[in-house]
Parts: C-alpha cells; sequence; structure tokens
C-alpha cells in the first residue's frame, strides 16, 4: 500500500509524482526512467479510454513481473495529476482461508493446499465487491486482504473499505483476464510436479473447470487489459525468489514471528503449480491485450504495444 502524507503534496506535476513515486518505493533512476518513458503514456491511455461510468481495467502478469508496484504508480498518477478516485483490487486477496484450502485438498486433490491456481480464491468476493461499484453502493463494497507471510486471510476488519466513490478499478494479479485451456492441452503433464502429483490430471482439469466458470464471469466486468510478459519462466521464478528475500527481510526488520516465508526449494515447488497457466497465457494473451508489455530481466522494458 502506497502511504501518502497528504499535507506535503503541493499540486503535483508529472516529475515530482515520479520523483515521489520513486522515493517513495525505494526504486532506481531506472525504474524513474522507465515510467516516464513508459507508464504515463500508458496512464494517459487509460484516461483515453475511461468515459462517464466506472471503468474497470485488468492487469495481468506473471509472479515478480512488476504489476503491483506499475498499479501503485498509475494509481498516483491519476489520482494526483487528474483528481480521478482508483482502487487496485488485487486477486491474491481473494484467496481461500488456510482452512478452506486444507479442506478442498482433501475433498478434490492435495495439490489445492497450495495457494495460486484457479479453483482457490472466493471469486464471489469479488464480483460481489464489483457489483455493490457498478451499481453505485460504493459504501457497501468491501474486499478481503491476504496476508501471505501467514498464508492466510487477514480479519475482516483489515478488508479494503471504500471512502468515496471510484472512478476506475484496476484488477491486477497472475492469471487475471485468463481464458481456459482446451481440452486437449491437458492430458500431458508441464512439469515434474503435474508429473508425478496429477499423474490422470485431475487437478489441472478442475482447475480448468473453475477457470471457464466463476473466473470468466468475474473478468467479463473488466473492458480493458494490461499484460506484462516476462522474457523466461526462469525469470519467473528468479523475481519470486527475490520476492521472498525481500519479505524476509522485512519481517526481519519487523520483529515478527510464526510467519512462512519459502526457502528457495519451496519457491521452486510453488511456482510449478503456475507453469501450467502461465504458459498458455503468453500464448494467447499477447494479441488480446490492448497494452502489451515486453520485459527483459531485470524488468527493463523491451516493448510496449498499445492497441
Amino acid at each position: 500500500m502506497l502511504n501518502i502524507n497528504t499535507d506535503l503534496l503541493f499540486l503535483m506535476n508529472k516529475d515530482s509524482i515520479l520523483d515521489f513515486f520513486v522515493n517513495n518505493e525505494g526504486l532506481t533512476a531506472a525504474y524513474r526512467k522507465r515510467a516516464e518513458r513508459y507508464f504515463v503514456p500508458l496512464a494517459e491511455k487509460i484516461l483515453d479510454w475511461k468515459g462517464s461510468e466506472v471503468f474497470c481495467l485488468g492487469m495481468n502478469g506473471a509472479q515478480g513481473s512488476g504489476k503491483s508496484t506499475l498499479a501503485r504508480f498509475l494509481q498516483l498518477y491519476l489520482q494526483e495529476l487528474h483528481g480521478l478516485s482508483v482502487v487496485i483490487l488485487s486477486l491474491d486477496d481473494l484467496y481461500l482461508t488456510r482452512t478452506e484450502r486444507i479442506s478442498l485438498a482433501e475433498t478434490v486433490h492435495p495439490l489445492f493446499e497450495t495457494r495460486g491456481v484457479p479453483g482457490t480464491h472466493d471469486i464471489g468476493l469479488g464480483i460481489a465487491f464489483m457489483e455493490c461499484c457498478l451499481e453505485g453502493k460504493w459504501n457497501e463494497a468491501c474486499s478481503p486482504r491476504f496476508n501471505k507471510a501467514n498464508d492466510d486471510r487477514e480479519p475482516s476488519s483489515h478488508w479494503l473499505r471504500l471512502e468515496k466513490e471510484p472512478d476506475i478499478i484496476l484488477l491486477e494479479g497472475w492469471c487475471v483476464g485468463a481464458l481456459p485451456e482446451p481440452e486437449e492441452a491437458l492430458r500431458k503433464p508441464v512439469n515434474m510436479l503435474e508429473k508425478i502429483e496429477d499423474p490422470i490430471g485431475t487437478w489441472r482439469h478442475f482447475v480448468n473447470t473453475r477457470l471457464g466458470a466463476e473466473y470468466q464471469h468475474f473478468y467479463d466486468m473488466f473492458s480493458h487489459w494490461i499484460v506484462l510478459q516476462p522474457p523466461s519462466f526462469e525469470a519467473v521464478v528468479e523475481n519470486r525468489m527475490k520476492q521472498e528475500d525481500q519479505l524476509r527481510t522485512q519481517l526481519h526488520a519487523s520483529g515478527s514471528k510464526g510467519s512462512r516465508v519459502m526457502s528457495d526449494e519451496e519457491v521452486i515447488r510453488f511456482i510449478s503449480h503456475y507453469e501450467r497457466l502461465t504458459r498458455w497465457m503468453w500464448e494467447v494473451f499477447p494479441e488480446r491485450a490492448d497494452i502489451f508489455i515486453q520485459l527483459k530481466d531485470n524488468h527493463v522494458v523491451k516493448e510496449m504495444v498499445i492497441r
């Protein structure tokens, strides 16, 4: 969450917004140049798209691709330069509770104990949030928060509640906007996790069925899509390892105990759950995206296509 001391803000222009964001997030000068070259034009394109109604935008990107940081930049830029109320909704916050995932693992397939794939979210909560906002009942809208360090949902007292009517709702997540795979694609495992632990395909078929059902109803509420695509799946694994290192450092600094931070070996196994759908999205999403951002290593932008 981007914390802004509004007492210090003054009629921000583009340069002051870039400076403030980079400093507040602890980012590099290289990120500032990247934001000015690519992300400012992206924000201005969003303004072109927005009409008089609530504008609903989805952002898809593999783990560690920088989508959450980009979402926060767009929020700050559009709010401070253009006076728009921008709400960020994260798909990760819709994860089932740990108890619910354990129950799913016991009744459907053991792999569902691990959060991430379609079937491990309470999509109904996301749909209810969107319906409140789209029907003008924004003051009744609330969305859960998920604590990744504890691998469980936060108490309802920590949930997202709106203080004003939103102009833009930005949904970000690793499989946001994804379409289900063709049935024939599910026959062969894509990695050792599937080969050993899902030999007959029960897990991946359930994931695909859920993706084709309530997830599509949710995604249909969004009209435009931004896609960030890393250079390789190996880069996704490396980026996730960096995220866990950052989380470990933050928890150590805050003195938190009992939190679940993954080792590199655990990250590799964890990301294996995401591999099938990630590779499938890379095949079909670039042509569907309204804005497609191809990344190189270290989040450097190779190209950005605006349609």
